[in-house]
């Protein structure tokens, strides 16, 4: 296995490559994006950063570094690109201004640092050497982008976290919280015995009601949208012309017998060959196929076609362990096997000297080609081989128990539109809004004349936060953090057309809602004032003795504070926490619950707080409370920016 010191080496060379490309990227993403030339570009503003305006040519090569990373998706490449411009121009500031700056001699020993770490998790899930490479710079070349804001970010936490104390009455209390118990008696009066048309409730009471706790409730401003979706989906053409080509394929798969004609056959049609599988990890229904000598499918699977086809049936061991050496030529290679099993396979005693490693490698790791130079082996073989096309020569050391193995060529083809499809619903989708006009009256019309339905939904503030930029989603409809950045800086009448997931949406806003506060909701209300009312008579007789008419008694054991019930499933999170916070046994306790008004005794406290523990628990509980706060200290930060978001307005 190659050693740390030689991927260290090697990593020294990819990072500065990496960093090559980014700089590369960055220059040639700006020159050819936004040179003029004989034409005027108009270089839009697509966020401002207090009061400083980014441009298209400052945002989009950020944004198109993040794109290429396949394992972020959309509303993650707009987040990361905003945080790194909010970076830039307010957070890197702000923090060298207090003295807290990264060194490039920093960067380099993380960058050390997570090759070597990134390295050993690899090969602890089994990964071969020839492989862990490619994976390392292509992590790193998406961490390198934020690894100055990432380290500074954390020296500003560790610096907030020094300010943290926990003091001996927390620990008391969480121990408490965590080790004590409770048992004891309940009676609870449920709300329904008093009629609701027996509980008066004034205009004058809704009102004080509301005044009194608006401020709980933030509306921060909404608007109420209404589109049209227009699916581009499938057609019964298209589908037709789908199971015909997989029909097709299948028809010729079957009328061969010669494995490469069939593997090129599944390629050709865009399916794939890749590594042997364990015959155990297939699915029920291809190892069934495969034991009968048939192939799976073609099957129409969630409108997704498959169909498996067996190549190679085999038992082979699953590991192997070998020594391995590199040359620059198979030639060489060749040679050198052969003089090594002269030796009696000893790579110290060849005549000239080389650099041999141990390396351990899984079948299912190995492609086609590098399998083909282990199966069949046995314990001691020696053979020149191509080792991701780098001659190397191997000698055999152990090998891991057999297991049955197939390799199989495989279709996956998704039912999906086809151009002439998507030409039409784009073309209707066109036509309709051509015709939606500037009120909702007309949008309506258009809607009517088209056959379509209207749908609505609405963009409040947890669907956008202007303080971040960091707009998420239209009411229920995913990854539509553009229509809700949009919908924000827009009034009643405006329309925007927007893409989102193989479906188009022409979308309207209908009203505007900038009150401060939720409205008044009179009925939310006046069940509040309902439950108020009925405790408050309710608790004037309430006590342990008390027969009011349709009390329930029960008893309970066992109880913690982090119950949500009691341990028969009655009472409510209000009873708990009030039966967890007594100290006192014998006492009666009323509290105004949920659904019930409770009065309670608790008969015993089981367990202690071990006070020589406190000192000891001190430092767990502020190590958590330090962690939380790593974790939010960017967001901390960042929330005292004034960051307008107009990206929605630009091409993205």
């Amino acid at each position: 296995m190659a050693s740390l010191n030689t991927l260290r080496t090697k990593y020294g060379i990819v990072l500065s490559i990496v960093i090559a490309v980014v700089l590369l990227a960055f220059i040639l993403g700006d020159q050819l994006s936004y040179r003029g030339g004989s034409q005027e570009i108009v270089d839009e503003t697509v966020m401002k950063v207090n009061g400083y305006e980014v441009k298209q040519s400052e945002y989009f090569p950020v944004h198109d570094m993040y794109s290429q990373f396949q394992q972020l998706n959309e509303d993650a490449v707009a987040d990361r690109t905003a945080s790194n411009i909010i970076y830039k121009q307010f957070l890197a500031p702000a923090l060298e201004a207090a003295g807290i700056a990264v060194s490039q001699a920093e960067i380099d020993n993380y960058a050390q640092t997570f090759g070597e770490m990134t390295a050993t998790q690899l090969r602890q899930y089994g990964w071969p050497d020839d492989q862990i490479l490619p994976v390392v710079q292509n992590q790193w070349a998406m961490e390198s982008i934020d690894v100055a804001q990432n380290l500074s970010m954390q020296k500003f936490a560790e610096i907030l976290s020094k300010g943290i104390y926990t003091n001996s009455l927390e620990v008391k209390d969480q121990l408490r919280s965590e080790n004590l118990t409770f048992d004891g008696r309940y009676v609870a009066v449920p709300y329904t015995t008093i009629a609701n048309d027996a509980i008066e409730i004034s205009e004058e009471e809704i009102q004080a009601y509301y005044e009194a706790n608006r401020t709980k409730n933030n509306a921060y401003g909404s608007r109420l949208l209404r589109y049209v979706r227009f699916d581009i989906e499938a057609s019964e053409e298209d589908k037709a012309r789908i199971e015909e080509e997989i029909m097709a394929l299948d028809a010729k798969v079957k009328a061969t017998t010669d494995a490469e004609a069939m593997k090129s056959a599944v390629r050709t049609a865009g399916g794939k060959v890749g590594t042997y599988k364990s015959f155990a990890s297939l699915d029920s229904e291809v190892a069934e196929a495969f034991e009968a000598g048939q192939s799976y499918g073609p099957e129409n699977v969630d409108n997704v076609w498959k169909a498996n086809y067996l190549i190679a049936d085999i038992q082979a061991p699953a590991t192997f362990d070998f020594e391995v050496a590199e040359f620059s030529n198979m030639a060489e290679a060749e040679k050198v096997a052969e003089e090594l099993k002269a030796n009696g396979g000893d790579f110290t005693k060849l005549s000239t000297a080389v650099d041999a490693v141990a390396d351990s490698r899984q079948l299912i790791n190995m492609t086609e080609t590098q399998a083909k130079n282990f199966i069949g082996c046995s314990e001691g073989d020696i053979f020149a081989f191509s080792n991701n096309g780098v001659p190397s020569v191997a000698k055999i050391i152990k090998l891991g128990d057999k297991e049955r193995f197939v390799l199989t060529a495989d279709v996956e083809k998704a039912i999906a539109p086809g151009e002439k499809t998507i030409r039409a619903i784009t073309r209707e989708a066109d036509s309709f809004e051509a015709n939606i006009g500037d009120n909702i009256e007309s949008f309506q019309a258009a809607a009517d004349a088209a056959g379509r339905t209207i749908a609505m939904t609405n963009v409040n503030r947890n669907s956008y936060n202007p303080n971040y930029g960091m707009g998420r989603m239209a009411g229920n409809i995913p990854n539509s953090r553009h229509m809700a950045v949009w919908a924000y800086g827009a009034e009643v009448g405006e329309s925007k057309r927007f893409s989102i997931d193989g479906s188009i949406y022409v979308v309207m806003v209908a009203s505007v809602d900038n009150d401060e506060y939720a409205v008044r909701n009179d009925a939310q209300i006046r069940q509040a004032l309902l439950r108020d009312k009925k405790y408050a008579q309710l608790v004037e007789g309430l006590n342990m003795e008390s027969a009011i008419e349709g009390a329930e008694s029960g008893t309970f054991e066992g109880v913690k504070f982090s119950n949500r019930t009691l341990s028969d499933g009655k009472g409510d999170a209000t009873l708990v926490a009030a039966i967890a916070s007594t100290t006192e046994t014998g006492v009666e306790q009323t509290v105004k619950g949920v659904n019930a008004a409770y009065v309670f005794v608790v008969d015993a406290i089981n367990g202690e707080v071990d006070e020589s523990a406190i000192e000891e628990q001190r430092t767990p509980l502020t190590t958590q409370r330090e962690r939380t706060l790593l974790q939010s200290g960017a967001g901390m930060l960042a929330s005292k920016a004034d960051i307008e978001d107009l990206r929605a307005e630009g091409s993205m």
